[in-house]
């Protein structure tokens, strides 16, 4: 488990977390991965991803407590807008279809367990309360990874890339085009690189050096102005080189390998 240092605003709320949960019976452990744990966590564009492995999924009467319990920390202020944690039964830790409880910045809502956040979570995740390795987590194999992450560039992001008014958003701009990197990344070697790292790899896909800075300048909370000319010029390349480097991508099948 690999040691790491969070910003002392973070620590603090992470801390606030784990004291109120760590009272409870069926709280199994409580970690912490992604981009705080690798060192590529920004105040202005990251998320604090947390998972909380419980001892049974959780009923109407967990859920209840816990939307409340994280109502109370929303009421820090600070960054606790950007926490989302995962409530994950310990036994169906390894299922990447599973619906689990997920706190979503301020709201309760679903979501799973997904191949990529289980590698993450193995490979580079930290134990705030808990045993280490976190029980039913495991190291993913490569090929399982590839898989998934080859499925959902040419099923999700195949049918986002043709949309067109998403682009016009800066957030689908900035998350998009840094999949493309980080899905060859994976695909090609097999490697998990981070987002700054993915956003240096964009010029590769036909970005303009203008546009991968602007992304850049967001990531470091610089303030970027686009006019509306300027948004519906970038929605429209944005829109092509998804189109592009999904199609690219998508000859990178892990089965003809």
């Amino acid at each position: 488990m690999p040691a790491a240092e969070f910003p002392q605003d973070v620590t603090a709320l992470l801390g606030r977390l784990r004291d109120r949960l760590a009272v409870r019976e069926d709280i199994v452990g409580v970690y912490v991965y992604g981009s705080l744990v690798t060192g590529d966590y920004s105040p202005a564009a990251s998320d604090i991803d947390v998972i909380v492995l419980v001892a049974r999924e959780p009923g109407r009467a967990m859920i209840r407590e816990l939307t409340e319990l994280h109502k109370a920390l929303a009421g820090t202020a600070g960054p606790a807008g950007q926490l989302h944690c995962l409530y994950v039964a310990a036994d169906a830790a390894a299922d990447p279809e599973r619906l689990c409880t997920y706190w979503f910045g301020d709201r309760m809502t679903q979501w799973q367990m997904k191949l990529l956040t289980q590698a993450e979570l193995a490979s580079a995740g930290v134990a705030l309360y808990g045993p280490w390795p976190p029980p039913g987590i495991r190291p993913v194999p490569v090929a399982a990874i590839q898989a998934a992450v080859y499925e959902e560039v040419t099923g999700y992001w195949r049918r986002l890339s043709r949309k067109r008014v998403c682009w016009l958003r800066d957030s689908e701009v900035d998350h998009g085009l840094v999949v493309l990197p980080r899905a060859e990344a994976l695909l090609t070697t097999g490697e998990l690189i981070t987002k700054s790292q993915a956003i240096s790899r964009l010029a590769g896909f036909g970005l303009p050096d203008w546009l991968t800075q602007e992304i850049r300048r967001r990531r470091d909370g610089d303030p970027v102005s686009v006019g509306k000319l300027r948004r519906v010029r970038r929605a429209l390349l944005t829109r092509r080189v998804m189109r592009d480097g999904v199609a690219r991508l998508s000859r990178l099948d892990p089965a003809d390998c």
